[in-house]
């Protein structure tokens, strides 16, 4: 028998062969390098045909290499894994090592109140001839002020920067023949209950005291709409302050500016100070925004916060205990320099709870500053809302009076006290 040929040339290559392209056959780089490529491929499936012929079963048994792709997440997920090993590794230990470079080692002393005012004050502003600048062009609005302030409005300022110098500037250069109250709510100790009294012993002229605040704010409301002739400025630095942000207070606040014969203009610092206002508040305050941003620093309104570099020690520094103590009468102040004189003088006894408030009253009214416990009472009470003084009571049921200060701070007040008088 004849064997009979078969070709083992695949049927692409053969027709290729029998019919030649003459585009292939052109002396150009690239089809040459075509060809070259092509001819490489046909090799490649010829070999593969042959060694199928020879071996199929090991083609059927021989697995395809893993995708480049896979691998290259397999490794990001093993990398992965091995960080956050690391990271919980690091973490695990339950000994925290803390630095231990704090202000007590040191070498240098704490400075005080004073001390470091001047420190700040002594050092150049930035920019100096840019913020006067720009405070000029802030001071231009005083007149649109003072008309949109007439027509019923009330003007809330904000921006970076301390306000206070500017509204200052504004009370001196056009509310010098007005009647007007300025009210720093930055102090510690200022409450509503000292604006209400400000208003109505400074501004109505009247003696005596009421049941409560919404008394107190009835009559102001009541006599401010009696008399159409009653005129009130009231400039308010940091409305927005921690003693004056609360619902009673913006809420009281409000009901007074909302008097046609009351103008408020206030300032606010705080990022989140609208939120402090709903649209009832909103409505009564009649507010008109203007941005201010003056690029000053916050002395004055910072002069009053715990500074891990002055030395204070006590509830109230000495800065803050006066700047609240003259703001009120000369009686208050002598019933408070009374108390002050009586602990220094049992600072040395460990066991001393407070002076009683009937031996209180006693040296009140050997003073003459009070006429009745009543009196000396309400005083009391404005103390404590001052945060002044702490009253607690003993096992036997007395009520107790405490200046919470450190002896040193109440011996430099009444040094301060004797140097005012």
């Amino acid at each position: 028998k004849k064997k009979e040929f078969v070709s083992t040339t695949p049927y692409r290559l053969r027709k290729r062969l029998a019919a030649p392209n003459p585009y292939l056959e052109s002396e150009s780089e690239y089809s040459a390098s075509c060809s070259e490529e092509e001819d490489e491929e046909d090799q490649k499936e010829v070999n593969t045909v042959l060694s199928s012929r020879k071996t199929p079963g090991k083609t059927k048994a021989a697995s395809t290499p893993p995708p480049k792709n896979t691998l290259t997440k397999k490794n990001k997920e093993d990398k992965m894994n091995k960080l956050v090993e690391e990271y919980f590794e690091a973490h695990s230990s339950s000994k925290v090592l803390t630095s231990d470079r704090t202000l007590q080692k040191l070498q240098k002393r704490r400075l005080n109140q004073q001390t470091l005012h001047d420190l700040l004050k002594k050092a150049p502003l930035a920019y100096a001839d840019e913020i006067k600048e720009l405070n000029q062009q802030h001071g231009s609005l005083f007149s649109k002020w003072m008309l949109q302030l007439n027509l019923g409005f009330n003007i809330v300022l904000y921006g970076l920067g301390s306000k206070r110098d500017l509204l200052e500037k504004f009370r001196t250069s056009v509310l010098q023949d007005s009647v007007h109250l300025v009210v720093n709510g930055y102090f510690p100790g200022i409450t509503v209950r000292s604006i209400l009294n400000s208003i109505t012993e400074d501004v109505l002229d009247h003696i005596g005291t009421f049941r409560s605040l919404l008394d107190q704010l009835e009559f102001i409301m009541k006599r401010f709409k009696e008399d159409s002739s009653l005129e009130l400025y009231v400039l308010i630095h940091n409305l927005d302050s921690q003693m004056l942000r609360g619902e009673r207070s913006q809420q009281i606040l409000a009901q007074l500016s909302s008097l046609p014969s009351i103008y408020l203009i206030a300032s606010i610092d705080h990022i989140n100070a609208p939120l402090m206002w709903d649209q009832a508040k909103l409505s009564l305050y009649n507010w008109l925004w203007y941005e201010t941003t003056t690029f000053s620093p916050y002395v004055e309104e910072t002069s009053y916060e715990n500074s891990l570099l002055v030395q204070q020690s006590g509830s109230l520094a000495l800065s803050s205990l006066m700047h609240v103590l003259r703001s009120l009468t000369l009686n208050a102040r002598g019933i408070f320099r009374l108390l002050a004189q009586y602990q220094l003088e049992n600072k040395d006894n460990s066991s001393y709870p407070g002076l009683s408030f009937q031996d209180f009253y006693q040296q009140c009214r050997e003073a003459f500053l009070v006429n009745s416990d009543l009196t000396l009472r309400a005083q009391l009470t404005e103390f404590r809302d001052h945060k002044l003084i702490r009253t607690k009571r003993g096992a036997d049921g007395v009520e107790y009076l405490l200046i919470p200060v450190d002896d040193s701070t109440l011996t430099d007040f009444l040094e301060k006290e004797d140097e005012d008088v």
